[in-house]
């Protein structure tokens, strides 16, 4: 019986390993923008001497990009190993997506390696907001399907 739906390529114990990875991402970036919201409504004395809170959102977002390749490597080996793939009706848009938020918290990352804590407002947190709401607005239906 031949179905419509692709076949997934990257899997463990028969397991698709997208859908795994995925979430991991989201929720790294998502807590580098809680610790953002946090932080600026911090009293001034408190956010003085707080190098710690930078470096917390730097290991944040350095094991968020891993997990984005990650995430984004098993979906090229998904897409290479059954072209059905290809025809997915969201699939560019998912991929600009993607590619966008990797690149903004990159730029984040950037920014905060260089600046420290003094780069978290107002640069930062307005990377990590952009960065989520480019997540959630990023369509994944039809990856969805694929795993169902």
């Amino acid at each position: 019986m031949q179905t419509d739906k692709p076949r997934i390529t990257a899997q463990i114990a028969g397991r698709a390993l997208h859908p795994i990875l995925r979430p991991f991402a989201i929720g790294y970036f998502l807590a580098v923008c809680m610790v953002d919201v946090v932080y600026s409504q911090a009293n001034i004395l408190v956010r003085y001497d707080s190098n710690e809170i930078a470096g917390i959102t730097e290991w944040l977002l350095g094991v968020g990009l891993v997990m984005i390749a990650a995430t984004a490597l098993v979906a090229l080996i998904d897409y290479v190993g059954d072209r059905r793939i290809a025809g997915l009706p969201d699939l560019g848009m998912y991929a600009a997506g993607t590619a966008l938020v990797g690149a903004l918290e990159f730029y984040n990352l950037d920014l905060r390696w260089a600046g420290g804590a003094a780069a978290i407002l107002p640069a930062g947190i307005t990377l990590s907001f952009a960065a989520v709401i480019v997540m959630f607005a990023t369509p994944t239906r039809a990856w969805a399907q694929v795993y169902r």
